[in-house]
């Protein structure tokens, strides 16, 4: 009895091993058609990239400072001013430095800068510091 037994679970077990061999296949996924863009150059360094509602975004600062978001497809979203003593609606300090990074957090934009004397600022697209953190 017991032997039987044994060969009905063996047989079973082997079955199943059997089946999940046999219906294991490789499936190839091929890229679609690409397409190249073209961003100029005077949009300056690439920064970061962050995710978008429409896909990934591109993050530029060029020389002067202004902070120009691309989408992937090279189409210019937005841009931000960068000011010295005046301030500009939605514009952006120059003395807070470079522009190091770019994050997403809850749908809300915001960018990161490092300045000469090594502060950190969390800065909103608006223009409004949220955090600022000193480096010793």
């Amino acid at each position: 009895m017991r032997r039987r037994m044994l060969m009905v679970v063996l047989s079973g077990i082997l079955m199943i091993v059997a089946y999940m061999a046999g219906t294991h296949h490789a499936t190839v996924a091929y890229a679609g058609p690409s397409t190249q863009a073209v961003v100029p150059k005077s949009y300056g360094k690439l920064v970061a990239a962050i995710p978008d509602s429409i896909g990934t975004g591109l993050v530029f600062e060029d020389a002067e400072g202004v902070i120009r978001f691309v989408s992937v497809n090279g189409m210019k979203e937005g841009e931000l001013a960068r000011y010295d003593t005046t301030p500009t609606h939605g514009g952006i300090p120059r003395s807070y430095g470079h522009l190091v990074s770019a994050v997403v957090n809850n749908g809300a934009t915001g960018l990161i800068f490092e300045d000469a004397h090594g502060v950190i600022r969390f800065v909103t697209l608006t223009g409004v510091t949220e955090r600022e953190l000193t480096r010793e």
